[in-house]
């Protein structure tokens, strides 16, 4: 019953916490070249589209993956990774980087060589509520082959041909291939090592990740922390304490940073007036939310809106 609730709670709350891939770069090296990267407070996903990837870590950790694999990479910690685990040829980011026309940025660690080893590259950033939600806790990288999951290989292929064309929707389609891979991977994972030695946090309470997906589902319902607690099976007490030890936020208010988090990104993505916004997403008034929404995010709800239409005229 357990892996069943682990299998379950992965891929609810995966969906639920829309956990996308973003900022998609595509690395490429030979045998003998290598990138150095600095500590990043995200969470880099590697994807081994062609040859093999050598990915060293600060504390000696060294993992060899093949085509066919990802790995899962902890903020905060420096990585070298290229096609050698010996490389001659170490460059910064800088020294590699270009930006591509369809958006994603392309490290190409070749110096003119063909390439040997492709890698599209991935980050996921700190979630509502400043966690990386369902990746919260994560000390270790995941390694997973899942080269013998029949969607992977059309996947990895579609990703390898979009990464070559720099078209229009490319990034958009790379990034849902990713995660659908993802998903893929960490439910591999699972069923190999268990929930509490490839993801801590939300993945060791599986009745928790219910009532987070609750949230996240629907954030403009209106929760509380009865309903909530019941939802985890769990005491209102015993509830707002677990909530809080394994996410770093109460959880009312993490129903408000959740209902925050969508009204910014309808804010950007649709012309739905701020007052119809703040309906949308559970408050009561404009004003209540634009409070909030300051407090939040440091600027107002307009003035956000005309700071993202700047940047996409330009």
């Amino acid at each position: 019953m357990m892996a069943i609730m682990n299998t379950t709670a992965i891929d609810q709350i995966l969906a639920a916490l829309a956990v996308n891939v973003k900022e998609f770069a595509v690395c490429a090296f030979t045998t003998t070249s290598a990138i150095a990267i600095e500590p990043l407070d995200k969470i880099e996903v590697h994807f081994v589209l062609a040859g093999t990837l050598y990915l060293g870590l600060e504390d000696g950790t060294f993992i060899t993956a093949p085509t066919g694999s990802m790995v899962l990479v902890p903020a905060h910690v420096s990585q070298v990774i290229g096609g050698s685990a010996s490389p001659s040829d170490v460059f910064s980011p800088e020294e590699t980087c270009s930006k591509r026309r369809d958006g994603l940025v392309q490290y190409d660690a070749t110096t003119g060589s063909a390439s040997s080893v492709l890698v599209a590259c991935g980050q996921i950033k700190a979630d509502i509520g400043g966690s990386f939600g369902p990746f919260e806790g994560l000390k270790a990288p995941i390694h997973s082959h899942i080269a013998d999951e029949p969607v992977v290989g059309v996947a990895f292929s579609t990703i390898l041909r979009e990464t070559g064309v720099a078209s229009l929707g490319s990034k958009a389609l790379i990034g849902a291939l990713m995660k659908a891979c993802l998903i893929l991977a960490l439910r591999r994972s699972v069923q190999e090592l268990g929930a509490r030695n490839v993801l801590p946090g939300l993945f060791e309470r599986p009745s928790l990740a219910r009532a987070v997906a609750l949230v996240v589902e629907d954030p403009a319902s209106s929760h509380s922390l009865t309903d909530l607690a019941r939802a985890a099976g769990m005491s209102r007490s015993k509830f707002a304490k677990v909530f809080a030890e394994t996410l770093g936020s109460p959880p009312m208010a993490f129903v408000t940073h959740a209902r925050l988090d969508k009204a910014r990104n309808l804010l950007l993505s649709t012309e739905l007036s701020i007052a119809d916004i703040a309906h949308h997403v559970g408050f009561a008034s404009r004003s209540h939310f634009s409070r909030s929404f300051r407090t939040a995010f440091g600027i107002d709800p307009t003035r956000m809106r005309q700071s993202g239409e700047a940047r996409d005229a330009s």
